[in-house]
């Protein structure tokens, strides 16, 4: 299955590695992705085993990795990476 992610989730990550980075050092910030993108990975192999989320969009599921929640859809063999948000923001308005 393919691996795309939207400009959205882009913009995300690179918000996660600057705030981590700034907040916790470079090691800790390595980390933290580092171990995003693993998850990413699982999703990849086992996207159904994540929860369904029709009530914030249509085909949209979630899991979480640690403090954050990665939104994704499935079309085909695509996985579309929508947002990865923190745990605390409102997910309907964002997404």
């Amino acid at each position: 299955m393919n691996l795309i992610l939207s400009p959205s989730a882009i913009r995300d990550l690179q918000g996660i590695s600057d705030y981590t980075y700034r907040t916790w050092g470079a090691e800790q910030e390595e980390r933290y992705l580092k171990g995003l993108w693993e998850k990413l990975s699982q999703i990849q192999s086992s996207p159904d085993s994540c929860r369904q989320r029709d009530d914030l969009a249509k085909d949209c599921r979630s899991t979480r990795y640690e403090k954050h929640v990665i939104f994704f859809t499935i079309h085909g063999k695509k996985l579309q990476i929508i947002r990865i948000l923190h745990g605390s923001m409102d997910f309907q308005r964002h997404l």
